[in-house]
């Protein structure tokens, strides 16, 4: 049982991995700001938010690295930020919590998702001439806010066949 989740989760992975890598930085990003959206950390927060804190770490970890290797550029720096997201979300565990905290999963995605950019973009630029509330307001703010639209979609899907653990 435990295997076939694993393998539905690394399914799952493979094809936002390729659609983020393929089409979302062609067809849905806004290039004058220079953000996309980011799909895969989507799943990451989901993993943590169901099944808790190690696993949210790992699935971000393996998801961030290989994108890492495939983007070519501080191998570690996204497996690093999805790590911290998937850990984070895995404090707001489905079984732990009430219905009404449940019910804020887009908070809980906007929560993560902002940890992870701020982390990932203030290491980024360190060293370059952009101070910290430009990365903020230019880098961390604007894709957490995109991101968390497409988070607001699948937390709508969600909530509406509130998903038993059924991966």
């Amino acid at each position: 049982m435990y295997l076939t989740s694993v393998l539905k989760y690394a399914g799952l992975f493979t094809v936002l991995i390729l659609i983020q890598v393929t089409f979302i930085g062609y067809l849905l990003s806004i290039p004058n700001y220079n953000i996309t959206p980011d799909i895969v950390i989507l799943l990451v927060i989901f993993i943590g938010y169901t099944h808790g804190n190690i696993a949210g770490m790992i699935s971000g970890f393996l998801s961030g690295l290989i994108l890492d290797i495939l983007s070519g550029s501080f191998i570690g720096l996204l497996a690093l930020s999805y790590s911290i997201a998937g850990f984070i979300s895995g404090y707001f565990k489905r079984d732990s919590i009430d219905s009404a905290k449940r019910r804020s999963f887009i908070g809980i995605i906007f929560l993560c998702t902002l940890a992870a950019y701020t982390i990932y973009y203030i290491i980024y630029f360190q060293g370059s001439s952009i101070n910290l509330l430009d990365i903020f307001l230019m880098h961390v703010l604007t894709t957490t806010i995109y991101t968390s639209v497409f988070g607001l979609i699948f937390a709508l899907i969600y909530n509406r066949f509130d998903v038993k653990q059924s991966f």
